[in-house]
Parts: C-alpha cells; structure tokens; sequence
C-alpha cells in the first residue's frame, strides 16, 4: 500500500499544477498582481485558518494539535501592516472561504479530512518561500515586512519534513487516507476557485464590508474579524443541526443561506438595540413566507447569543444584548397562545413520529410558528410551511392526514 505522502503528492499532482497556472500566479510573477487581489487573499486565508485553528484547538488528538504551527495571528499582522481597513474586497472569493469555513466546522472532528487540508495549507508555504518577494513587489513593500508568506524562512524546508514525518504517523488505515486525500483534493480546488475569483477581478466584484458572501441574499454586511466569523459560522451550524427540516427541505442551498445569515446576524450586534430590531423585523418578514418559520430564527439568535456569553467560546467583540428587544417582542406576542399551542403541538409531535415514511423531527413546532407569524400579520407564512408538509410526493397518507388535522385545529381557534 502506498504511504499517504505518496498518495496525497500523486492525487493531487493535476490540481496543484492547474493552480499554479492562474492567471493570479501570472500577475504576480510580471509584477501587475493587484494590491486588492492579494490582500483578498489574505482576508480569504484568514477565514479559513481561523475556523481550522480553532477546530485544532478543541481537538483531543494531540498529535493534530501539533501538527502545525497557527498561520492566523501572522495573516492578521499582515493585514495590519498594509493598512487594509479601507480596502474593499473581492466578495466572490470571500464567499467562497465562507461557505469552506462552514464546512470545515462540518469536519472538524474528523482527523483524517483535517489532515488533508493541513497537507494543503502547510504545503503552500513551501510556494510561498519562493514567491515573497514578487508579493513584496506587487505591494510595494520589502519582503521581510510580511508575516505570511514564507513565515518559515531558511526553516521551510526543515518545517516541511517534520511535518510530512507527523503526517505519516497519523495514517491508520487505508480508509482514513482516503478521507485525508479527498480532503487535500477539496482543498486544492477550493484554494483554487477562490484564486480564480481574485484575478481577473471587476469592479462588480467589489464590496468595502465583504458583503454579497451569498449571492442570491444580497447586499449584506458581515463581520469582518475573523474569530468572529468563526462564531457566525459555529452558530449557523448549531442553528442548522436543530431542525433537520433544514437540510430536508432546502438542501445545500439552504445551507449557504444559513451561513450568509449567521455572519449578518451577528454583524448586527455592532448596531443598536433599535436599529438591530428593525433590521430583525425585516428579516423575519422576508423568512417565514419562504418557509423559515420564525422559531428557527429565534433559536439562531439564541446560538449565536450563547457562544457570545460563553467565556470559553471565541474571542468577540460582538454583544448579544442588541438581540433582546427582538426576542423579547416575539416572545410577548406570542404568549397569549404559547400554552395551548404547547399542549396541542406535544399532543401531534407523538401521533406524527408514529407515522409511516418520511417523519420530520419538530413539524408541529414549525406549523405551529407559521401559524403564529401569520397572525401576526406576515401573509403567506402559513401556507408556505405547511404546504410542504401535506405534499403527496414526499409523506405518506396518514402523515398528511395528522398535519391536516393539526392544521384545522389551529385554524378553528
């Protein structure tokens, strides 16, 4: 059997070529790599190494704690020294390290898939020795300023070799190698996509807060310190997991919403309780007719409010208290109904997980919520949940039947 050094070398010997022949790499070898495509990189790079080292961090294996040093406090200097403050982005690629952020987190107990990405990441330095001084010259300053590129200096190749010899001793199986190459794989392509986007790039491309990071969401603003995107995305997939009608309903698309949100989401917590709950009531309104009843939004905010005030969570700057006036809101309008509405979606959640077919974990909860953002005023909230409960081609009759009845139920009170 091959070793994994072998494996990942060979594997990903097509992908590692077709990166270094982007038209990034072009630019930056001439010279004419522009300022904005190369500190979109760092800011891209950042996102990723951020939810990677905090995934190494609340790792139990040792040896995969160990198995590189962090690259993030170096690409935060570096943003730093090039005073990128006022520096728009090139959101595509942006986006891009988001949605690979979300899904490290998705991997992130699996030491196998962070291996691969670790092959990829620390692999790069050894590139990136070589390449210093062209980024040097494209952003006009000398190479010995930059903390990134090259942070191993005469060490790379000494580095390197450790590294390869820990990586070996991690291989345990030819399954697990497998996980470790499709993720050094995923690895190069995303790194790939992501340098795509930065060079050529067009002024469409371009946003000051990072902003488009979902393109079918809009024009939204996003954290922009990477600890807390890593928060965001932590949240978002928290609020994910809760409802698996989520991933059944919405799929891989859904889940970039969620993601998108998540980062807004918390963006918000920098504005005013008054400003954060219009913005909330926005939000709201443009969920639940699309089938997010606002429970889902309401546990989303609760996650990301509980990682806030977790003094072992990630570092942030941000505040949960701009949530409350919302939450609060919500709550009040809905307490009137809350104990009946209790007691008769606990009495339908037991009939319907003992229905034939497709069963849905919470589906009473959810009717029940669009039931309650339609009486308040949100049209369409209702029909747009329930309507795919009671669709023929994905539940059974008697499952159909109980949502009818649940239905009636609500509507006749």
């Amino acid at each position: 059997m091959e070793s994994l050094r072998t494996r990942l070398k060979i594997e990903t010997a097509v992908l590692h070529r077709k990166l270094d022949a982007l038209p990034f790499f072009d630019a930056l070898s001439l010279g004419t790599l522009d300022k904005i495509s190369i500190v979109s990189f760092l800011r891209t790079l950042a996102i990723i190494h951020a939810v990677l080292e905090r995934s190494l961090a609340s790792s139990p294996s040792l040896a995969i704690r160990e198995l590189s040093r962090p690259k993030l406090p170096l690409l935060l200097e570096d943003l730093q020294i090039l005073k990128t403050e006022t520096l728009p982005s090139i959101t595509p690629a942006i986006q891009i390290a988001l949605h690979f952020g979300a899904e490290i987190l998705r991997h992130c107990e699996d030491i196998s898939w962070l291996t691969g990405l670790l092959y990829v990441l620390e692999g790069s330095q050894n590139g990136a020795m070589v390449l210093r001084d062209a980024y040097a010259r494209c952003l006009r300053v000398p190479s010995e300023q930059l903390a990134y590129f090259g942070c191993y200096g005469k060490e790379t190749h000494t580095v390197w070799m450790s590294f390869i010899e820990r990586l070996e001793s991690l291989a345990s199986s030819e399954a697990q190698d497998d996980i470790a190459v499709n993720a050094a794989i995923r690895s190069f392509e995303v790194i790939g996509d992501i340098c795509a986007r930065l060079y050529p790039f067009s002024e469409n491309d371009l946003s000051l807060q990072a902003s488009d990071i979902n393109p079918e969401a809009g024009s939204h603003t996003i954290p922009q310190n990477p600890m807390d995107i890593v928060l965001a995305l932590q949240a978002g997939k928290m609020a994910w997991e809760a409802f698996p009608y989520l991933q059944m309903r919405f799929g891989e698309r859904g889940m970039r919403f969620t993601s998108s949100d998540s980062c807004w989401l918390l963006a918000l917590t920098q504005l005013s309780t008054d400003a954060a709950t219009k913005n909330l009531s926005w939000l709201r309104r443009v969920l639940a007719p699309r089938g997010i009843p606002t429970i889902i939004l309401m546990q989303h905010l609760r996650q990301i409010a509980k990682l806030l005030n977790d003094p072992h969570a990630v570092q942030s700057s941000s505040r949960s208290e701009s949530y409350a006036a919302f939450l609060d809101n919500v709550d009040l309008e809905q307490k009137y109904t809350n104990q009946y509405l209790h007691n008769s979606t606990q009495k339908f959640s037991r009939k319907l997980a003992s229905c034939n077919g497709l069963r849905v974990p919470d589906a009473a909860e959810l009717i029940a919520s669009a039931w309650l953002d339609e009486r308040a005023g949100i049209t369409g909230a209702f029909e747009a949940t329930k309507s795919w409960f009671v669709d023929p081609a994905t539940f059974s009759p008697d499952w159909i039947e109980l949502v009818e009845g649940f239905v009636a139920e609500l509507i006749s009170t």
